[in-house]
This record gives C-alpha cells, sequence and structure tokens, in this order.
C-alpha cells in the first residue's frame, strides 16, 4: 500500500538526493554541477517554505521512499498586477520516482496530491516543466502543452 505524506524539515537531504538524480537522468556530466549543488538546494528548500509556500510530499511504499515531488507559489519574472484570486500561479517540481519503484503510478499520485495542495492554498493555475518521459504521466492529471519560447546560446 502507498502512503503519500507531507515530508519533514529532517528529509530535506532525500529530497536534495532525488533533484540531483533527476539531473543525472539527464546526463549531466559531474563536472557541471556547483561545488555547492547540494548546500543551495537545501537553501531553495528552507527559504521557499518561508517565502513561497514550498511543501513537498513523499511517497511511501513498503515502508520505503520511493518518490518525491515538491510544488509552491511560482516565482514570477515580472510583475504581477492581477489579483491572486484571479491569477495564482503555482508551480510543481522535482517529480521524482525511485527506479526500483517506476511504473506503479507513483509519479501520477505525487503530481495529483500537489495538484490538491496548490489548489488549497488559492492557486488558480498549476505550472511544470516535464520531461519527454514525464509528459505522458502530466497529461494523465490534466495539465496541456502551453507556449513557451527559448533561445539557447552556445556554452563557451
Amino acid at each position: 500500500m502507498m502512503d503519500i505524506r507531507m515530508a519533514t524539515p529532517g528529509e530535506d537531504e532525500v529530497l536534495v538526493g532525488h533533484y540531483l538524480k533527476i539531473w543525472d537522468s539527464y546526463g549531466t556530466p559531474p563536472e557541471h554541477y556547483r561545488p555547492d549543488a547540494a548546500a543551495r538546494i537545501l537553501s531553495f528548500i528552507r527559504s521557499g517554505r518561508e517565502e513561497r509556500r514550498l511543501t513537498t510530499f513523499l511517497a511511501v511504499l513498503d515502508g520505503e521512499i520511493a518518490g518525491s515531488v515538491s510544488c509552491q507559489l511560482h516565482q514570477s519574472p515580472f510583475p504581477e498586477v492581477i489579483r491572486e484570486e484571479h491569477r495564482l500561479h503555482g508551480y510543481i517540481w522535482s517529480v521524482y520516482v525511485v527506479d526500483a519503484f517506476r511504473q506503479r503510478g507513483i509519479a501520477q499520485a505525487l503530481t495529483s496530491k500537489a495538484i490538491d495542495y496548490l489548489k488549497s492554498i488559492g492557486c488558480t493555475t498549476a505550472v511544470l516543466h516535464a520531461s519527454d518521459a514525464g509528459e505522458p504521466v502530466y497529461r494523465t492529471v490534466g495539465f496541456e502543452l502551453a507556449k513557451e519560447m527559448r533561445l539557447t546560446f552556445p556554452t563557451q
């Protein structure tokens, strides 16, 4: 039986590990990570709890942590001028499932829990960035593709 529960601050190291494993899964070379990557993630999580209502949920299956998801109020890159009751974006990030627990509906359950949380704090929209592997999961819970323009600059 799967249990999805809110993570405690004492479990932040688990979240750090999951977040880094996501980047590893994209093929990120070790030398591309900042030396203080783990500390940066911890700082982001801790400030997010205070400033953006960040919450993380853990999926526990057979007594083991099988996955996690984080969600929070979206950090707008521009001034928000619309009242929150009409436009308050939530952001879902770091949906991760441990390899041994994949293909069991855990990512879908975690994403649904994050959506419920964002609704409960008044969000009118949930936003996430999907990997190719994650896109079908997010579609099953109602996400649709949205336009984003991106220009990648060559690295030096």
